[in-house]
């Protein structure tokens, strides 16, 4: 498993960017949302990675709020393969919990498969839902 940072000042970093944009479908304002990501990303207050592996090609999207490793956004295939390596990588840097905003309900499904549990009914628009989920982890553990 290979975690690679993609830096706002990569040459290949808005055709890296521009991958990510499936993970806003299903948005009411993905355009919005892409770029409120790609300013956080410019202004380093987030940290965009690709992770490959055996079947793996990830793209996403994270920053730090209140302790937790929150992902802002994730796109590509082998999500299911990679979410245990995110998780143990996530732990042994001491954070307390992952947190994952979702408005699709497979994403829902993935998640509570490996323990998040829904924290909050963040809003509704157009007859989605968009929820909250967590993972605590403790003492660099998956909990």
């Amino acid at each position: 498993m290979y975690f690679r940072i993609i830096r706002p000042t990569a040459a290949d970093f808005m055709a890296n960017l521009n991958l990510l944009k499936p993970a806003f479908t299903g948005s009411d304002d993905p355009k919005g949302e892409f770029n409120y990501v790609r300013s956080l990303l410019r202004e380093k207050q987030a940290s965009f990675y690709l992770l490959t592996g055996k079947s793996i090609k990830l793209w996403f999207v994270s920053r730090v709020i209140d302790g937790r490793y929150h992902i802002i956004a994730m796109t590509g295939r082998g999500l299911v393969q990679a979410a245990s390596h995110i998780i143990e990588r996530v732990s042994r840097c001491g954070y307390q919990a992952i947190s994952y905003h979702t408005y699709r309900n497979g994403m829902r499904r993935i998640l509570s498969r490996f323990g998040f549990e829904q924290t909050e009914q963040a809003r509704e628009f157009d007859g989605t839902t968009e929820t909250v989920h967590q993972l605590d982890l403790i003492r660099g553990k998956h909990g």
